[in-house]
């Protein structure tokens, strides 16, 4: 499933903004047909067995280091204005599309149609980042 997001990545568009609201939306498509995907992910590493434990943590971590790698690959950052600790800045954007992402799912099953709720998550995500370019980004 985690393969079937990045497959569906734009790796042309070398806005952060824009890439991160794609990855938003594919990830909830994947949790609307598989709702427990991500769950298991981030369950799977609190696992204590020890006969388990190793190999389970690093293809997790594996995956996570591939997405990773995928999401800042070829990224322009010289959007980004040059007074600004630009690796905060990123962590400030993910803890955002982190937090929004979870508001997201908490509201995904309330709609039938997959494309309205599409659009309207696109809509309330681009108020979102609208504020934080105005922070992050030179003006122009």
């Amino acid at each position: 499933m985690i393969e079937q997001l990045y497959e569906h990545i734009d790796l042309t568009e070398r806005d952060l903004f824009k890439r991160l609201e794609n990855i938003g939306i594919q990830k909830l498509y994947i949790h609307k047909k598989f709702p427990h995907v991500f769950d298991f992910l981030a369950n799977s590493l609190q696992e204590e067995s020890p006969e388990v434990k190793d190999t389970i943590r690093s293809k997790v971590d594996e995956v996570y280091e591939r997405g990773t790698r995928m999401i800042y690959q070829d990224i322009d950052y010289s959007m980004f204005r040059e007074d600004l600790d630009i690796e905060k800045a990123i962590e400030i954007l993910n803890w955002t599309m982190f937090g929004f992402g979870d508001k997201a799912i908490k509201q995904i099953n309330t709609f039938e149609d997959m494309r309205e709720f599409g659009e309207q998550y696109l809509k309330e995500w681009e108020n979102y980042a609208e504020i934080l370019k105005r922070s992050f980004y030179k003006e122009g």
